[in-house]
């Protein structure tokens, strides 16, 4: 039992109710639900206070957070969800809904107990059925989540839902990475409608996306997600490490991803625009990833859900397009098996995407059959499936500076160009280091139907042949300022292009200039 002064130091909310008092047995086989929430409640009935958890192991049930009581779990305690559908009173086993100064912290662990809620099929877990997320809040204000580690969920782990002031700081989740050792779904922090969070210093393992931020449909629910920070966060997963959507049934503002380190994912930095909702002022900066199996680094789309229900699926009503704005990707380093594609809609494109300082060495571990012509629409979760290059389409106003494309060897000539831009306006390129892999007759970047094009200051590697590429429906293109000394030939024009639409200036050739 803690001292008044080991409370004080510990920065614990005074009175501090011990669990024990109210029957509580951390013996690991009593179930201790009843006494769990009799000792909040009666922190919460007081008008505040901790609830304080001493080592030892804590079965319960599900449990319902108050106004100003914290959950402290001190190192050695560890918190186990019961196994048992009847021992659960709500569909998670941390549960708040509007409470105001809620916490949960310590140094301490809760753990889901998620293998209890699925099937083993074929060696694999599946799902088996009914199965709790780990913790939810509900239009709660002022929450904070601190230090504790979060264990094998069921499904989503951390779900804040229409809460403003979200403090998450310095936690720990750990969950199966792979089919082998999780169930489906298991999300890290998923911050649903939710306003001026912030999450930072944490290390997240997940089976399913990392930190993803959404507004999911729902009567009454918030719609909006804004001021938003994520920083100084470890985050290791198969899917997607940052992403926001794909449900985006409102609007997203000034959020901010800084100073994270991505190993193992199937895609970097993700956006999935589905549900008619606004994105608008979104950076990200200083991230380095490792990415594996058809990993993508950046990946970023836009296309109504409705039109990409698949076989089997609920069909969704029409909604109308969703809009993405001012977005900006910089600071970047990642290993991959793909680097980056975006593709808006033809009727509403992507607009004012910036990528700068990225630099990606691409793999190609992975056969990508869509490489060549990437379908439009790109299949709804085709990150794994997107094409080896950079791939841009239906975007305006998209600026790439000081983008560097390094192929890893053995190269192969199917990889073409390093950059593709297909009906892309108001495109800048500048600072481009790269060439189209070896072997290959494609220019180096390829643009069709690409208007108003400016690329300077670049600098092609040794081998590189057609540095631009022009084709269909291409105009106004200026080509200046570049050092080509290593190309064949600086520009290619296609069957139909008028040769007055290129502008040529400054370059620096090994030879005469074209």
């Amino acid at each position: 039992m803690p001292t008044r002064r080991e409370v004080l130091s510990a920065g614990l909310a005074l009175p501090v109710y011990q669990t024990g008092d109210f029957g509580v047995k951390p013996d690991g086989a009593t179930l201790n639900t009843e006494g769990l929430q009799r000792a909040i409640d009666k922190a919460a009935a007081d008008g505040g206070g901790t609830v304080y958890l001493g080592p030892g192991n804590y079965l319960t049930g599900a449990l319902s957070l108050r106004s100003n009581v914290t959950l402290y779990l001190e190192a050695g305690a560890t918190i186990h969800g019961s196994g048992k559908r009847q021992d659960y009173s709500q569909a998670c086993l941390i549960y708040a809904r509007d409470a105001a100064n809620a916490a949960i912290r310590g140094r301490g662990t809760i753990d889901g107990n998620g293998p209890a809620f699925w099937k083993r099929e074929g060696g694999r877990w599946q799902i088996g059925g009914w199965r709790p997320g780990l913790a939810q809040f509900v239009r709660c204000e002022n929450l904070l989540l601190e230090d504790v580690t979060f264990r094998n969920s069921p499904s989503w782990t951390i779900h804040p839902m229409d809460c403003d002031r979200v403090t998450i700081r310095g936690i720990s989740i750990v969950n199966g990475l792979t089919p082998d050792d999780h169930g489906p779904n298991t999300d890290g922090i998923d911050p649903d409608g939710c306003t001026r969070v912030r999450i930072s210093d944490c290390y997240i393992q997940s089976g399913d996306d990392s930190i993803v931020l959404k507004i999911t449909r729902r009567d009454g629910g918030s719609q909006v997600c804004r001021d938003i920070t994520v920083t100084n966060c470890v985050l290791v997963t198969r899917e997607s490490a940052l992403k926001i959507g794909s449900e985006t049934y409102g609007e997203f503002r000034n959020i901010t991803f800084s100073n994270c380190a991505v190993r193992d994912a199937g895609c970097g930095v993700g956006l999935w625009m589905r549900d008619g909702g606004l994105i608008d002022g979104w950076t990200v900066n200083n991230i380095s990833m490792t990415l594996t199996d058809g990993g993508q680094p950046i990946y970023m789309t836009s296309y109504p859900r409705s039109r990409l229900s698949e076989p089997g699926t609920r069909r969704e009503e029409e909604r109308p397009p969703g809009t993405v704005r001012n977005v900006m990707v910089s600071n970047v380093t990642a290993s991959a098996d793909g680097c980056v594609f975006l593709s808006g809609m033809e009727e509403k494109p992507l607009e004012g995407i910036v990528l700068e300082n990225i630099r990606i060495r691409m793999r190609g571990g992975r056969e990508k059959k869509l490489h060549a012509e990437p379908p439009y629409p790109f299949p709804l979760w085709g990150h794994r499936q997107s094409p080896y290059d950079v791939f841009c389409r239906h975007v305006d106003g998209l600026k790439l500076r000081n983008l560097e494309i390094a192929w890893e060897q053995p190269e192969k000539p199917e990889w073409g160009s390093a950059v593709r831009c297909v009906n892309v306006s108001g495109l800048e390129i500048a600072g481009f280091a790269g060439r189209q892999a070896r072997g290959s007759q494609a220019p180096a970047i390829r643009l069709r139907e690409t208007r108003g094009a400016y690329i300077h200051d670049c600098w092609p590697p040794d081998g590189a042949g057609v540095f631009v590429g022009l084709e269909a429906g291409s105009r106004d293109v200026a080509l200046m300022n570049n050092n080509l000394g290593h190309v064949r030939q600086a520009a290619s024009l296609a069957a139909g292009v008028d040769a007055t639409e290129l502008t040529e200036s400054g370059n620096r050739m090994a030879g005469p200039a074209l």
